[in-house]
């Protein structure tokens, strides 16, 4: 096997959460009296956790913080997540297939989200939970920078003492990208994916992939 640990995003990647996030994301938008969304139009929100979604209405809006409290915004939205986080959520095509055969190889898993540290450890515990992981590491803006910082992946490549030449992460949008550029591993992107559906440009077609067999066949080098 070409790596000896997997680490993967959560959201776009290993479930599908976006009905959540968008359910949350228009439940705070109708308490707070603001511009609601489609499902459709919610995927230009996503990848930078519940702040980042906050940050993106602003730009995108063009909201005065002055006028409209972000941090308040960002708890209201915080709130709704928390009611609604396994609205409609489902693991993509062949996760399963995935996990087993990491498993059964003897390769480390982890996961490393911009999704609050909380809600990463919750949807887990829902969908993911009979699959064993290296280290769960989501998203806290008070400890931790949030992706693409290399932060999670460094913090469990020295936990576990694996050079990051036999560490793939494993994303699908290009802050995951950047984050596998910034910490300095290889990096596979799944066009399942958020990404995808937002239609990201400049991505590399040599580190995409359609299907769990093709993410296996990277897998074994």
């Amino acid at each position: 096997m070409k790596y000896d640990l997997v680490l993967f995003d959560l959201d776009g990647t290993l479930v599908n959460t976006v009905e959540a996030i968008s359910k949350s994301v228009n439940c705070a938008m109708e308490e707070l009296g603001l511009k609601t969304y489609s499902v459709e139009y919610c995927y230009n929100l996503i990848g930078h956790g519940v702040a980042g979604i906050i940050d993106r209405v602003f730009e995108l809006e063009k909201y005065n913080p002055e006028e409209l409290n972000k941090e308040k915004a960002k708890e209201v939205v915080r709130k709704y997540y928390k009611k609604y986080f396994d609205y409609n959520v489902f693991l993509y095509p062949e996760i399963d297939k995935l996990m087993n055969f990491l498993e059964k190889n003897n390769i480390k898993k982890g996961i490393v989200t911009n999704k609050d540290q909380e809600l990463a450890t919750a949807t887990v515990k829902s969908h993911l939970e009979k699959w064993s992981y290296a280290d769960i590491i989501g998203s806290d803006d008070k400890n931790y920078p949030r992706k693409p910082d290399s932060y999670g992946v460094d913090k469990i490549s020295k936990e576990l003492g694996i050079p990051k030449n036999r560490i793939l992460y494993v994303g699908d949008m290009e802050v995951d990208v950047k984050t596998a550029e910034n910490s300095g591993t290889d990096i596979v992107y799944c066009n399942w994916g958020f990404g995808e559906n937002k239609k990201e440009k400049n991505i590399p077609e040599n580190i995409k992939v359609s299907s769990v067999d093709e993410l296996i066949a990277k897998i074994k080098g």
